[in-house]
């Protein structure tokens, strides 16, 4: 219904943003923006929900709601209840947002409190709104009898105990990609939480979808929170309190903040369709202080836009009309506040949440549907469910930790170091745990609870297999056939080596998907002179898919996933130069630059494992040598290909030296998608001699000198010049010709041999191309 109130200056005054250094609360209203830019429908829809609801609400007699305990709610019946399904989706990465089983259930314990009245905190709820008003017998605080219920049954007919687990990435970066694992929002109200939300949504505490943006985006439907607001919090006091999965879950029943849905607060006065909240700009975090009424900066006592207000509700009957006197003052301490003291839900609110729920938009009405009860267990006791195995481990050696598992994972390991395996069992009690670790023929057990501390001698890939027993159940084992890799006690000889990834020696450059997911290091059947590379697969196709600006399963952007070489032997170097060198080809997926990012790092082996990691180098942006491709690139020339050449340090030439070659795809800051594509590596080599780029383009003409350097033949590519003379001429450092040639290039490209009885000496060449009026100079490096 609409409001009648009379305030001075009411549609007159608009104010400025009071700074606020803290976390923002709740992103609901900008992700609501955010919707409303791609998806203007939305409009239509709130106000077609709107329209409902107030014919709902005109069937409730507000003149005497305000003045019971009981229920408020269109059907009269004060012994209802609401019993809604929910499931909580822990994202993360094993680190402080790996919430316990026992905290999840703790909190949700505490919401339900909240959404039944009972929590103990109404005590301090000041008198205006406790009913304390001489000579009236209102009360304002609402009883919601909502009642949620952990699910027992998944969506596939499995047994649940309501909670996920899913290790990301993208628990760093709390947004629309984070929302992995979810479960139909008609049936189920989906929770993730996350360790940081990101700076896209403001790095708020967390926010929902309302019904309206639900039906927009039905995959992000439901609540996304900082792990550390998923409890309610309380200081022990009458002070501070947040209740921010009650604020979520009020949004996604359709409650708006007190202030209005398109505005910060305190910027404008707006309404949020409720009668008994009185009108409001909002506020800030603080001035929560009961004892202290008169103080300029206590939010609860402002009076600014509620003075005088009063509601007038129409009857049919003639003369008959009712009026309803409500506060003078704000009622900051609402949950839909920012004040971070919230104690309370008006009736009205709990009236309107009600309507919500009574509405078929974006499936409201199924939540707590019988049917939908029976589908989801919701009702039914937890079952017994047997635990689920998982672990983290720490990398050290001595009292050293190197590398902590649980925020930058490397399941990377020199022989002889120390692996500390850290027990995250979750959904049950474990009260019997076997570790078995195998290398080759080599087994190790262990039945430690907490942890399994392990030390590898043999090299290979370790299989984990956990087998765990719990309080009320058998046992569950899982299996990890990679769960650690142990190089090779013998060094390679860097000298001489070049690594084109289709030798013998391929299974001993170990690749990491460290998340499980589609961007990754695999195998490429394409090569710089041959048909063998390692790719690194960054194309992703979800950005392509109509009206997508939330993706649904995640993004590059965040991730970071490792090659590992074999263990190398560069003291032949000595004091001379030593170059890493590698061939590359890569694109980024629309004109903007791509900026991926791929960290070269080397570890050295001691007498109990190995170094920390150390930074060779780091290339941010120009991976990206083919410009914009926008499709998944693939190169198919040698003159697609361009090289790098790093020195390495004299600390990194020891007999025993692993390089990393960490590749972190990057955003495009005008999409928030990732800006790159697919990224080749091939011929990996060491030479006192810097890799020289060796593909140039000549007008429409791409030429390429392969490979380069070289300890045999060497050949010239000339690709897109048909029908045309290409002359190759190479002359030695004394400007000597020591060899001469010219083909016809008779197709899309042409492969020109410089044999290697032209340049059997060691040193540098000089290669001149010329393509009708056009000519190139380049280097080729002879070992």
């Amino acid at each position: 219904m609409k409001k009648n109130y009379f305030l001075l200056l009411f549609t007159m005054i608009c104010f400025t943003v009071k700074s606020n250094a803290q976390t923002l609360p709740c992103a609901t209203d900008i992700v609501r923006q955010r919707l409303l830019a791609q998806h203007p429908e939305m409009l239509k829809t709130e106000a077609a929900l709107e329209k409902e609801i107030q014919e709902r609400l005109k069937k409730i007699d507000y003149s005497k709601a305000a003045r019971t305990t009981g229920f408020v709610d269109e059907s009269g019946n004060p012994d209802f209840w609401y019993d809604i399904p929910i499931v909580v989706h822990i994202i993360h990465d094993f680190g402080a947002e790996y919430l316990s089983d026992d905290s999840i259930y703790e909190a949700f314990k505490d919401w339900n409190l909240v959404y039944s009245k009972q929590n103990y905190d109404t005590a301090y709820v000041i008198k205006t709104y406790q009913g304390f008003i001489p000579n009236s017998d209102v009360r304002y605080i609402g009883n919601a009898h909502i009642r949620l219920h952990f699910a027992t049954i998944d969506p596939n007919g499995n047994p649940t105990k309501g909670v996920t687990r899913h290790r990301s990435y993208l628990t760093y970066t709390g947004g629309e990609p984070s929302k992995l694992d979810d479960w139909p929002p008609s049936s189920y109200v989906n929770i993730w939480t996350v360790n940081t939300m990101s700076a896209g949504n403001q790095e708020a505490a967390a926010y929902a979808l309302e019904p309206a943006g639900a039906v927009s985006d039905p995959e992000g439907d439901g609540i996304i929170c900082l792990y550390n607001y998923f409890a309610n919090a309380y200081d022990g006091s009458a002070l501070a309190v947040s209740k921010t999965i009650n604020h979520e879950m009020g949004h996604v029943f359709n409650l708006y903040h007190p202030w209005g849905n398109d505005n910060a607060p305190q910027v404008a006065l707006g309404d949020d369709q409720v009668d008994d909240t009185p009108p409001t700009w909002g506020h800030f975090l603080g001035g929560c202080d009961t004892t202290d009424p008169s103080s300029d900066d206590n939010s609860l006592y402002d009076t600014m836009f509620a003075t005088n207000y009063f509601v007038v509700y129409p009857s049919s009957t003639p003369g008959v009309d009712s009026l309803v006197n409500y506060p003078d003052t704000t009622n900051a301490q609402n949950i839909m506040d920012y004040t971070y003291c919230s104690r309370m839900f008006t009736n009205g609110q709990c009236a309107r949440m009600h309507a919500a729920l009574n509405s078929d938009v974006a499936g409201r009405n199924n939540l707590w549907d019988s049917t939908n009860l029976s589908i989801t267990g919701a009702l039914v006791p937890f079952p017994d469910y047997k635990p689920i195995p998982d672990y983290s481990a720490t990398l050290t050696t001595g009292s050293t930790t190197l590398t902590n598992y649980k925020t930058r994972v490397n399941y990377f390991t020199f022989p002889n170091s120390s692996v500390l395996f850290n027990n995250e069992t979750w959904n049950d009690t474990v009260t019997n745990l076997l570790w078995t670790f195998t290398v080759g023929t080599s087994a190790q057990t262990s039945t430690n609870l907490t942890a399994a501390n392990v030390q590898f001698t043999q090299s290979g890939w370790v299989n984990l297999n956990m087998q765990a027993s719990g309080n009320h159940t058998g046992d569950s084992t899982r299996v990890w056939p990679r769960a650690e890799f142990v190089s090779s006690p013998s060094a390679t000889l860097a000298e001489g080596y070049v690594q084109e990834f289709g030798g013998s020696d391929t299974a001993q450059w170990p690749m990491f998907n460290y998340y499980n997911n589609e961007f990754k290091w695999q195998m490429a059947t394409v090569g710089y002179d041959d048909n063998n590379s390692v790719e690194y697969l960054g194309f992703d196709t979800r950005i392509d898919v109509p009206d997508n600006i939330f993706p649904l399963t995640g993004q590059p952007a965040g991730d970071f996933d490792d090659l590992f070489s074999v263990p190398f032997d560069l003291t032949s170097f000595g004091n001379n130069p030593c170059y890493l060198n590698f061939y590359y080809s890569g694109a980024s997926r629309t004109s903007t630059t791509a900026i991926d990012e791929m960290d070269i790092d080397y570890a050295t082996k001691t007498s109990t494992g190995m170094t920390q990691w150390l930074n060779l180098t780091k290339i941010k942006g120009g991976l990206d040598n083919k410009g914009a491709v926008s499709t998944s690139y693939v190169p198919s020339s040698a003159a697609d290909w361009a090289t790098k050449g790093f020195n390495v340090p004299p600390a990194a030439r020891t007999a025993y030296t692993v390089f990393r070659f960490r590749y972190l795809p990057g955003n495009d800051p005008a999409t928030n998608n990732s800006g790159g594509n697919n990224f080749y590596l091939d011929r990996i080599n060491f030479s006192s001699w810097p890799a020289i780029v060796n593909n140039v383009n000549m007008g429409n003409v791409d030429v390429a000198l392969v490979p380069n350097p070289t300890s045999g033949d060497a050949f010239v590519i000339v690709k897109d010049a048909d029908n045309t003379i290409a002359q190759v001429i190479v002359t030695d450092i004394t400007g000597k010709v020591v060899y001469k040639t010219s083909e016809q290039v008779s197709g899309n490209e042409a492969k020109i041999q410089i044999p290697h009885s032209a340049i059997s000496v060691q040193g540098m060449y000089i290669v001149q191309t010329i393509t009708g009026n056009q000519a190139h100079t380049q280097k080729l490096v002879v070992e």
